[in-house]
């Protein structure tokens, strides 16, 4: 089994039940201590991403402020705090990352990632939603976000683009012909 080198399993090596040294991987979503018998799961943490466009039809873009992918470009979100439903993420993140609220939205589809922050692999589960925002005379960059800008979604290069799961949203929503009618739903 070939992992990223900053999967956790290369990282954890000690259980964190017992302490026994020997915590060592079963599969590519578990390790097991072979002092007590205990397993930990490795399960993808769950994200949120907003879809945003303005009343031209431009799509709302952030630029990363951090790493993973700092200065290239995003689209608002983040990840779900413990205790946290989906929606209630996406209202938070995109109000705290554009300093906007939405009003509407609706839930699009979910799409993996590979996130790798100080040097550790994350897998996350980013569920994405088209958001309708009534006002944006709070708009701006905050948190996360280093700029924000609206652009045509034909017009962005999926190249600037920095993280793979937005990637792959916006080349699914550029191919999508029902867009247009659930804009106009929400």
């Amino acid at each position: 089994m070939q992992l990223h080198p900053g999967h956790p399993f290369h990282q954890f090596h000690f259980c964190p039940r017992c302490g026994s040294p020997g915590f060592t991987s079963d599969s590519i979503k578990s390790m097991a201590c072979g002092a007590c018998g205990g397993v930990w799961y490795f399960n993808p943490a769950p994200a949120v991403i907003g879809v945003v466009f303005n009343a031209k039809n431009e799509l709302l873009l952030t630029r990363r402020r951090h790493d993973p992918a700092a200065g290239m470009l995003d689209l608002p979100g983040g990840f779900t705090d413990i205790g946290e439903t989906a929606e209630d993420a996406l209202l938070r993140e995109v109000g705290e990352e554009t300093g906007l609220k939405v009003t509407t939205y609706r839930y699009l589809r979910t799409y993996t990632n590979e996130y790798v922050y100080g040097g550790l692999l994350y897998y996350t589960l980013d569920s994405a939603w088209l958001c309708r925002v009534d006002d944006f005379s709070g708009l701006c960059a905050a948190d996360d976000v280093a700029a924000i800008q609206f652009m045509p979604l034909a017009d962005v290069c999926i190249e600037d683009v920095g993280l793979a799961s937005i990637r792959r949203l916006l080349t699914d929503l550029r191919r999508d012909s029902g867009l247009t009618e659930r804009l106009a739903y929400l």
